[in-house]
């Protein structure tokens, strides 16, 4: 009986002693990867000289990068999912963006001013301007398959949500945009066909704007923040060099330039073509014009505009803690429709699904101070912005988060975050990183989106 008793005390010491072995390995190893991955980090000059399409910001198309299983602490299941995605890549917004410079540089070609790489500029925005014809801010095809391959990557991954074992319901918004309401379908759509009992209720409405495309408060300093963004790219965009290897006469470029653009300045011309540059990538079959520029020119293009996306949405010194006002609702959307479903308070559902914009993201990313996504600077200190907030890592078309909730039978939760489906960091203590207690992480969610008096 002494033997017996001896043998199973041993194996459950020992049990206990590789658990923590196990856990203490796997907190090593994260960290080991996050030293190695600072230690090389490139900065975004070094990214944008190895690939181009990393200039375009917020047009930054979107890409898989395959992360290696993380297997949740032993005894916990997937068993709900909260979500909020941009839509898909997509068209611009504007239609003069493709009109006018392709009138414009038609134009100079009737008047024998345009350089060769001018006239074969000038060919390609004409192809992108019949593309785009009457499809301003349109979702693209591969805007479409974007949301699909998310769809796809988040059934394999967590099975267990989407096997009818919790539920088969699914509730999702989308914002009243044509673009968000076509990637909400695509998105469910490839669900659909994974899991066809799957039950799905769709809204696309005014009703939930505020969760979907949070902006009542980014009202407030948008205006003056745009404007000294545009006064700042104005002051510091060196288009000369630029405009001269396109037309061969610079006064008249200038002139032309100025009357098509109606301003006083040459520099909108360059912005634009930066513009048509970075959305090539949106597409399947279009023309790339990444020879027009040059390695300089395009990172300070990106630079520029990475100034202009802080001031207007980021968590700039100046204008950030009224933005980011927008973005609290929303969290707190995540935090108490996952609470009723911990709760039993809502039964039968397995996911909440959000589609809106980059707007709606970045805000969010900011309050959670996930890392990497709320570097907090004054104007003063602008050139320094590529150091602390880089908007090409922070959104991109189809940029999403995801929350992925784990119950072991005791009814414990655990909860993970993903950034375009990669593990994210923020500022609460946990054993078991890249999961946190469901406690910690509520108190935390509700302590950053308190609403504050207007």
């Amino acid at each position: 009986m002494f033997s017996k008793l001896a043998i199973i005390f041993f194996f459950y010491i020992f049990a206990q002693l590789k658990t923590l072995i196990m856990k203490r390995f796997a907190t090593l190893f994260f960290a080991i990867i996050g030293i190695s991955y600072a230690a090389s980090a490139e900065t975004m000059r070094e990214a944008i000289a190895k690939n181009p399409n990393l200039a375009a910001g917020i047009y930054v198309a979107y890409s898989v990068t395959e992360q290696p299983y993380v297997a949740p602490p032993r005894g916990y299941k997937p068993f709900y999912i909260s979500h909020y995605g941009r839509h898909g890549s997509r068209y611009h917004t504007a239609q003069e963006k493709y009109d006018t410079p392709a009138e414009m540089l038609e134009k100079a070609h009737r008047d024998g001013k345009l350089t060769p790489l001018g006239e074969s500029l000038m060919r390609r925005v004409r192809i992108m301007a019949d593309d785009a014809h009457l499809r301003a801010g349109d979702l693209s095809q591969r805007g479409e398959r974007e949301h699909r391959g998310i769809a796809e990557r988040m059934v394999k991954l967590y099975p267990q949500v989407f096997a009818e074992k919790n539920g088969n319901h699914i509730t999702c918004l989308a914002s009243p945009y044509v673009r968000s309401v076509i990637s909400m379908a695509a998105f469910t759509e490839r669900l659909k066909e994974e899991y066809p009992n799957l039950d799905i209720t769709r809204y696309a409405s005014l009703h939930d704007l505020h969760l979907t495309r949070p902006e009542s408060y980014m009202d407030t300093f948008y205006k003056k923040a745009r404007q000294i963004a545009k006064d700042y790219q104005r002051d510091n965009t060196h288009d000369k060099a630029f405009i001269s290897r396109l037309f061969n006469d610079y006064d008249y470029a200038a002139k032309l330039i100025c009357d098509y653009y109606k301003s006083s300045s040459t520099t909108g011309f360059m912005g634009n073509m930066h513009d048509l540059a970075m959305i090539v990538q949106n597409f399947d079959n279009l023309p790339e014009l990444h020879d027009i520029f040059t390695e300089e020119e395009r990172y300070q293009m990106w630079h520029l505009f990475n100034i202009r996306r802080y001031l207007t949405y980021g968590p700039s010194a100046d204008y950030g803690d009224v933005r980011n006002q927008d973005a609290k609702a929303l969290l707190r959307d995540i935090v108490e429709r996952a609470e009723d479903v911990i709760t039993g308070k809502t039964t039968n559902e397995v996911a909440t699904l959000r589609f809106g914009h980059d707007s709606a993201i970045i805000p969010l990313l900011a309050i959670l101070h996930a890392e990497g996504c709320d570097g907090r600077i004054s104007f003063a200190d602008i050139e320094r912005l590529p150091e602390v907030w880089c908007d090409s890592r922070i959104t991109c078309m189809s940029v999403n988060l995801q929350f992925i909730f784990y119950r072991n039978k005791r009814g414990d939760v655990l909860v993970r975050m993903l950034h375009n489906e990669r593990d994210l960091r923020i500022p609460v203590k946990s054993d078991n990183y890249p999961f946190y207690k469901w406690e910690d992480f509520r108190s935390y969610c509700l302590a950053q989106s308190k609403p504050e008096a207007r």
